[in-house]
């Protein structure tokens, strides 16, 4: 029987103390009339519990930022400031305000509606720089996850045949490769977090079992007895150099990743040889030509190309590109040998927001797979020096039951705002949206081409 797909969401409290963006400071000049609990919609202000004839300190998280209150208080006792440890947030791309949005998405599951209109940023670095097409916003049935028509977010992974052969009684002669579909283009990836206890592990897990979908995840931590329970959205990555005669992967293991080395040509020659059931991935660091590295990959008959960017979303080269620059180069030289689909571009690294997966895949990714959001779901204030011990947040002891809850309502976010971008361009399934570079407008292109008209004195 057909049923729609569907991620369960439910309110996941935060175990670490919250990070008000706002701060209200109430004066000694209060006389606690409660006019601030009266013009608050919000409930920051609040009468004591120990004594109802004074007012609380203000519950700050919950302010909006509407000044409401400060504008009625007869007083004048009430002021604003911007938080102190909220300004510490992050860094580069990966904000404040994208760091609470991820919050906010982990303990929901919601999309995030900041209420005031969308002020920016209409321009940026990288995906900041991409303004997707809205064209087909207007069309009530095909309006995301409020319209009326289905609309598909599978994927495919592993090498799709160019083309099918059959003999004379009609039967397919043509050596199917194994594929594997899956219900959102987006992965877990354990590889790249700075922290990842057992506990957190087996979270991510059972968060992929539940969501149908992968984590990738170290094939020297994860026991056996993991493998043999959630082994079916597993992807053990191999470290390179290592002995693959060695390697035991059992039955319900769909896939398995290679991290790329000087050797991993003949290294996934025989791991392909070793599990010919599998789909054997490579994991590869995204550096300057890139795009002739895959194609490489390609000859050689790879599956899937796990492309790295840096957690800002760039090569790690001397010179380096931007993940969408780099994207657009790959599937360029895909499509110009006409083999684009005979091998699935899987991208990491950079996405810091749910906006971040569309626009990965109309640069040309089949998917992609996140990371350092999983962590900051999980209530990371992303510290310029990791140190496990002395966490504000205390990662590593989160439950596992909490892990994978928080990351299905991070996902499950992502996905709806994914639903809401496809019904706003009108399309009925994520696969044709990848590689559609008309699909957006790329800041950096049109900046290029106003200067070259002014150039040619071509300018009004």
């Amino acid at each position: 029987m057909y049923e729609r797909y569907l991620i369960p969401l439910k309110t996941v409290e935060p175990r670490a103390p919250r990070v008000p963006k706002f701060s209200i400071l109430r004066a000694d000049n209060c006389v606690n009339c409660g006019r601030c609990e009266q013009a608050c919609v919000f409930g920051v202000h609040i009468r004591s519990n120990a004594d109802p004839r004074k007012m609380a300190d203000p519950v700050n998280h919950l302010c909006k930022n509407c000044f409401r209150c400060i504008a009625e208080c007869p007083q004048g006792a009430l002021t604003m400031s911007r938080g102190a440890e909220y300004r510490t947030l992050g860094r580069g791309i990966w904000t404040p305000l994208r760091i609470c949005t991820i919050w906010s998405e982990a303990e929901t599951g919601k999309i995030p509606v900041l209420g005031a209109g969308y002020r920016g940023m209409f321009a940026g670095p990288g995906y900041d720089g991409m303004w997707t097409d809205m064209s087909e916003i207007v069309r009530p049935t095909r309006d995301g996850i409020h319209g009326r028509e289905f609309i598909s977010t599978s994927v495919d992974i592993g090498r799709i045949p160019p083309f099918l052969e059959f003999d004379s009684s009609g039967a397919v002669t043509t050596d199917m490769p194994p594929l594997i579909d899956i219900p959102i283009p987006m992965t877990l990836d354990l590889m790249r977090m700075k922290t990842c206890s057992k506990s957190m592990a087996e979270g991510f897990l059972t968060a992929a079992k539940l969501l149908e979908t992968f984590a990738f995840v170290p094939v020297d931590q994860v026991s056996k007895r993991t493998l043999a329970n959630l082994g079916e959205s597993a992807v053990p990555v191999i470290p390179s150099r290592t002995d693959l005669s060695a390697v035991d992967l059992p039955d319900n293991v769909g896939m398995v990743e290679l991290a790329a080395g000087t050797s991993w040509k003949n290294d996934h020659k025989a791991l392909a040889k070793r599990f010919p059931d599998k789909i054997v991935s490579i994991r590869i660091d995204a550096v300057e030509g890139i795009e002739n590295t895959v194609l490489e990959m390609l000859d050689r008959n790879v599956a899937v190309a796990h492309v790295q960017f840096s957690d800002e979303g760039r090569e790690t080269s001397a010179r380096s590109r931007h993940a969408k620059d780099s994207l657009r180069a790959i599937h360029r030289r895909l499509v110009e040998v006409g083999r684009r689909d005979e091998i699935t571009v899987m991208a990491g690294g950079g996405l810091a927001a749910a906006e971040h997966v569309p626009k990965s895949i109309i640069c040309g990714a089949d998917a992609v797979s996140i990371s350092k959001a999983l962590l900051i779901a999980l209530e990371c204030r992303d510290c310029l020096e990791c140190r496990s011990s002395e966490c504000p947040a205390d990662v590593s002891s989160a439950p596992s039951s909490w892990v994978a809850d928080r990351v299905m309502n991070v996902v499950g976010a992502w996905r709806d705002q994914l639903l809401e971008v496809l019904g706003a361009m009108g399309l009925r399934e994520v696969r044709r949206l990848r590689g559609e570079f008309g699909r957006a407008i790329f800041f950096d292109d049109l900046e290029a081409g106003f200067a070259s008209q002014e150039e040619r004195g071509e300018g009004g």
